[in-house]
């Protein structure tokens, strides 16, 4: 039987390796990009191990040369592909909270690195699936697209932050509509505070001071952070035969916090 194929950016660390490494032990070969090329080593050998065949694809996700690029190189590795997730983005490590202090070169980079990033990878990745007329395309949002009051925790410049997961939302609903016909289905995630095993968002949480990390989990309904396993677990369902019927839905996975 021949396998399917997945690719996953932002796979060099947190959330994107754990989804990588689950899709791998659903039985998905996986291509994964991101543009720290020496971390991604680590989720490919811990993906082969897990059963997979890997390609490693290093790359800026917002220039189009180099996504176009990629995508040939998975085309030309497997022959076809079966899931894209998009997990690459962020709010970046400049602490932004006045709209004063906000310049017009971070709020660019911000939705550059979420939104634009998903729209070039969602194109070429759909040009490979209609090939076979099926596909899963699974966008990653975020709690903070609604909106956010409170203690900042691991969010760096949160209002373009909130703005592009938003915008990412909308673009999930339409593209869930522009291709309902052809066996392909849109979703996004839209994860709350989530603490992956090992990552850039970790180390941000536990950085903070004791107070600032009992007041961030004092302000969530549960009590705690989500997980990278509850994540990619909502990930492997999105991105299953199962969930042919499911599109343009935005998954909450978290924790009430919305």
């Amino acid at each position: 039987m021949t396998r399917r194929v997945a690719a996953v950016t932002g796979a060099a660390q947190g959330l994107g390796a754990e989804i990588a490494i689950r899709l791998a032990a659903d039985g998905f070969d996986v291509a994964l990009l991101d543009i720290q090329a020496d971390r991604l080593e680590k989720t490919s050998v811990d993906a082969e191990a897990a059963g997979a065949r890997t390609l490693t694809l290093a790359a800026d996700l917002t220039d189009e040369d180099a996504v176009i690029a990629a995508f040939a190189r998975i085309d030309e590795g497997f022959g076809r592909l079966d899931a894209l997730v998009n997990v690459a983005g962020g709010s970046g490590s400049d602490q932004v909270r006045s709209l004063a202090d906000l310049s017009g070169d971070i709020w660019r980079k911000v939705l550059d690195n979420n939104l634009t990033s998903a729209f070039l990878c969602a194109r070429e990745a759909v040009a490979l699936m209609q090939r076979n007329g099926y596909g899963r395309i699974v966008n990653f949002s975020s709690a903070v697209a609604n909106g956010k009051f409170g203690p900042s925790g691991t969010v760096g410049a949160r209002l373009p932050y909130a703005a592009s997961k938003a915008a990412l939302n909308g673009f999930t609903k339409q593209l869930a509509k522009d291709l309902a016909r052809t066996g392909i289905t849109v979703n996004s995630v839209a994860p709350g505070l989530i603490l992956p095993t090992v990552g850039r968002v970790r180390d941000i949480f536990e950085a903070q001071s004791p107070q600032a990390r009992q007041a961030t989990l004092d302000s969530l309904p549960a009590g705690r952070t989500g997980t990278g396993t509850e994540v990619a677990a909502a990930v492997s369902y999105l991105v299953s035969e199962d969930a042919g019927f499911t599109t343009g839905t935005i998954l909450a996975v978290d924790g009430a916090e919305v």
